[in-house]
């Protein structure tokens, strides 16, 4: 295999400007870059989430959250390569067979819960609302060029996967998930 990086400056951004990946040269503040970088920090918070999580404890989710950063590299050179689609419908598929695993082990909710049970939990929460504006950066690339509609349902089903993992983890820990007053 090749080197993907070998200079990581180059001094070709300081301008404003960034290249996608079939060369093509647009500003950083354009849509479709903002989309990339929030994928990136999305990928970024994750990372968090993992490093956050007892060593031993929820191996099943660590291992999950592993191949979800792995496809959301795939979604990036999705974005920076328009022309190709890197995810597939088994991605999604493999979201919601967690979703409907994990949720069952999980009472049903009377509130809304606020985030913050455990330091892992709450970073869960944070990759959840990252994940939402992931999607919302790619609904609104998607008003003026082409998004495939198999990336934004892939957001949507992530960031429903991190909330159960939020309330896995909390109530894992024995801690309390608190849940809004009125």
């Amino acid at each position: 295999m090749s080197n993907r990086l070998t200079r990581i400056t180059t001094g070709q951004g300081d301008k404003g400007l960034t290249r996608l990946a079939n060369q093509q040269h647009v500003k950083k503040s354009h849509p479709r870059i903002e989309a990339i970088g929030t994928i990136d920090e999305l990928n970024a918070v994750l990372g968090v989430l993992v490093a956050s999580i007892k060593v031993g404890q929820h191996e099943s989710i660590v291992k999950a959250i592993r191949n979800i950063q792995n496809q959301l590299f795939s979604l990036g050179g999705e974005l920076a390569s328009p022309e190709q689609e890197f995810l597939k419908q088994s991605d999604v598929v493999q979201l919601e067979a967690w979703i409907k695993t994990w949720n069952q082990k999980l009472p049903p909710l009377k509130e809304f819960v606020i985030p913050g049970a455990c330091i892992a939990s709450a970073n869960a929460h944070l990759a959840r609302c990252v994940a939402r504006r992931a999607e919302r950066r790619l609904v609104g690339l998607a008003e003026n060029e082409t998004v495939t509609e198999l990336s934004i349902i892939y957001l949507n089903r992530l960031s429903d996967l991190l909330f159960i993992i939020s309330r896995i983890i909390a109530r894992s820990n024995n801690d309390k998930e608190a849940q809004w007053q009125r």
